[in-house]
């Protein structure tokens, strides 16, 4: 019996965006917001955090459209020609994410249950520092940039080579991401809960993409959970 294929998305990465989103990744990861940090310190008026957290999703945001604009381009095709796939996997995708977070959150109260999420604590504390730009960023700005890179670039370029590790390294990575900014500030046990805390996210938003062959799936699932968490961050 022949072996099942694995699964391919339409369309190619091309050579040119696979190095330019990589060798991009690695800039931000390590040196961006260093830069900013650098130039904000050297204004007469620096910017408060919410205004450098803003000015640091702009940047990755203009970045990615301008790596990934070919890419974006073709997906939005994808999209738009077959809109009830995408209605589909975004809805499917939220309820995925919203059922295995809630799984996640009260396993890790059961683990620890004095815990608190730093970068979510981090978030709220910019969004009293403006809302407004806070919103645009992590609703507008975030979603596009991190599925970019977490989905269209490392996802998608393992899938076809092994299924598997293109959801495990695509997982750790996203959940990596959001907790590398306080390695050494906090006990190792910490770290673990707010990194499985992520793993849900990377999932369900891999799985979206996988199932309506668009990276405007989980761009959409991204951005409703981003509003969905900063409208209660406000209290609306």
């Amino acid at each position: 019996m022949p072996m099942k294929k694995t699964r391919s998305f339409s369309g190619n990465l091309t050579n040119q965006e696979t190095i330019g989103g990589f060798s991009y990744m690695i800039f931000e990861f390590l040196f961006l917001s260093q830069i900013l940090s650098w130039i904000n310190a050297q204004l007469s008026h620096p910017l408060n955090a919410a205004e450098l957290n803003f000015t640091f999703y702009l940047v990755n945001f203009i970045a990615i459209l301008l790596i990934f604009h070919d890419f974006l381009s073709r997906a939005l095709k994808q999209a738009t020609q077959h809109p009830a796939i995408l209605c589909q996997a975004v809805i499917l995708g939220l309820a995925a994410y919203y059922a295995c977070a809630l799984a996640t959150n009260w396993a890790v109260r059961q683990l620890v249950p004095s815990f608190s999420n730093y970068n979510d604590q981090a978030i709220t504390d910019m969004v009293g520092g403006n809302y407004f730009l806070m919103a645009i960023g992590t609703v507008v700005l975030v979603p596009p940039v991190e599925e970019c890179l977490f989905r269209g670039l490392i996802f998608r370029n393992l899938y076809g080579k092994n299924r598997w590790a293109a959801y495990i390294v695509s997982i750790a990575a996203f959940a990596a991401i959001h907790i590398l900014g306080y390695i050494g500030r906090y006990a190792p046990l910490e770290l673990l809960m707010a990194f499985l805390q992520y793993l849900p996210a990377g999932l369900c938003l891999a799985w979206a993409y996988t199932k309506a062959d668009t990276i405007f799936a989980p761009i959409l699932i991204h951005a409703a959970v981003n509003a969905v968490s900063i409208g209660l961050v406000s209290g609306f």
